[in-house]
């Protein structure tokens, strides 16, 4: 199912959940009156309890079909905005000039005069190795935390 159908799916789901919370109402409303015209108490208050849960399921369901249909609102807006971002992206992208230094020529250049040898290059991994398998010491710790006590 794409989004499309699936959000008039989600529409359809939210406003039958609005029509029965709006009966439900109704409901209330009546059994108000009938309360009014001599019904009995007792019964009133157990079906307006039991019609205020079932009110209040519904209520969360229309939330969660609502947080749905934005969800997806989001998305459809997106897939269209999509090719027209894309479109002003690539005519910015067309108007910048390209970069004329390479802002590492300097790194590149003593590099290339001084090329790293094998035995400084397995040296400098065997230092690193070595501070990672020994013990921490008392300069490891946070000494400038205040201590407790």
């Amino acid at each position: 199912m794409d989004n499309k159908a699936e959000l008039e799916q989600l529409h359809q789901r939210a406003h039958s959940l609005e029509q029965s919370i709006a009966d439900m109402d109704t409901e209330i409303e009546r059994a108000t009156h009938d309360l009014a015209g001599g019904g009995d108490p007792g019964a009133l208050i157990s079906f307006l309890q039991e019609r205020r849960n079932a009110q209040l399921g519904l209520t969360h369901d229309l939330g969660k079909v609502g947080a749905g249909i934005e969800r997806l609102e989001n998305l459809l807006r997106e897939e269209q905005e999509q090719p027209q971002e894309r479109l002003a992206a690539d005519k910015w992208q067309e108007h910048q000039p390209l970069a004329q230094e390479d802002h590492l020529d300097w790194f590149k250049e003593k590099l290339a005069e001084n090329p790293p040898q094998l035995d400084e290059i397995d040296e400098a991994e065997r230092l690193v190795l070595q501070d990672m398998e020994r013990e921490p010491g008392p300069d490891d710790h946070l000494d400038w935390f205040p201590r407790r006590g």
